[in-house]
C-alpha cells in the first residue's frame, strides 16, 4: 500500500477570510492562481449543504479561464479538512492520488487551556472510554491535561476522516493505546485506530508543517482504503 501524501498548515487570527487564504495557498502550491478553489459541504446524514464533509472543487471563475491558466474540470482534486480554535484555522489536505486510492483525512485543533481538559470531571465523563480514562489517569498529574486534549483532538480528527462526526457517545469512538513513552517530548500517550491497520495518527509536533501554535494542540488522522 502506497503511503498517503498529506500536509497541514495553521493560519493565525486576522481580518478577512481565513479559509479563502488557505485555499489560495493550496492553489498556488499546485501551480494555480488564487481564487482557483472553493469548498462545498455535504452532510451524509441529513443531506444539508450548510455543514458536513468539505469537498474541494474548481471555482466558477477558474472554470471560465482559458489559455495557460485554464483548469481541467475532470482532474481529481485533493481532499481537505478544516478546524478552528481560538481564532486559528488548521487546513489539512490529502493529495489527489491518495484520495483516488481511497484514503481519507481529518484534522482538529483544540485550546489546551480549555476547562474541558482541566480535569477528568468535565469532558472526561463522556468523551473517553474506560480504557482511555485509565491510561490518562496513569500519567503524572502534570501531563494529564495535555493527554486529554490530545486524545480528544484525535477523536475529532477521526470522525472527520470518517465523514460521520459524533453521531453518538464520543466514548464509543474508541482508540487503542500503542505507547506511553516517557522520553517523548510531550510525555503523553500515543494512539492508533482499531481495525484500521495503516491509519496515520499524527499529533501536531509531528506535522510536516510544524507544531500547532503555543496554547493549541492538534491531530491529523488519515484513514486507509476500506477502513
Amino acid at each position: 500500500m502506497t503511503a498517503p501524501k498529506w500536509h497541514v498548515v495553521v493560519t493565525g487570527p486576522r481580518a478577512g477570510d481565513q479559509r479563502r487564504e488557505a485555499l489560495d495557498f493550496l492553489a498556488v502550491s499546485f501551480g494555480h492562481r488564487p481564487g482557483t478553489f472553493e469548498v462545498v459541504h455535504h452532510c451524509p446524514g441529513c443531506g444539508s449543504t450548510e455543514h458536513g464533509v468539505p469537498e474541494l472543487r474548481y471555482s466558477r471563475l477558474a472554470r471560465r479561464r482559458h489559455g495557460p491558466d485554464a483548469v481541467d474540470p475532470a482532474r481529481a482534486l485533493p481532499a481537505v479538512s478544516f478546524s478552528r480554535s481560538r481564532g486559528w484555522l488548521a487546513t489539512a489536505w490529502l493529495d489527489a492520488a491518495s484520495v483516488a486510492d481511497g484514503w481519507r483525512i481529518g484534522v482538529d485543533i483544540e485550546e489546551l487551556g480549555s476547562s474541558a481538559f482541566a480535569t477528568a470531571d468535565d469532558l472526561g465523563t463522556v468523551g473517553y472510554s474506560v480504557a482511555e480514562a485509565v491510561a490518562i489517569a496513569g500519567l503524572p498529574a502534570s501531563d494529564r491535561t495535555l493527554a486529554r486534549a490530545r486524545l480528544w483532538s484525535v477523536k475529532e480528527a477521526l470522525v472527520k476522516a470518517r465523514g460521520t462526526g459524533f453521531r453518538a457517545d464520543p466514548a464509543e469512538v474508541s482508540l487503542m493505546l500503542t505507547a506511553a513513552d516517557g522520553e517523548n517530548a510531550d510525555h503523553v500517550l500515543t494512539w492508533s485506530v482499531p481495525d484500521a491497520p495503516g491509519a496515520v495518527v499524527s499529533a501536531d509536533p509531528q506535522w510536516p508543517g510544524g507544531a500547532a501554535p503555543e496554547g493549541l494542540v492538534g491531530a491529523v488522522v488519515v484513514l486507509p482504503p476500506g477502513s
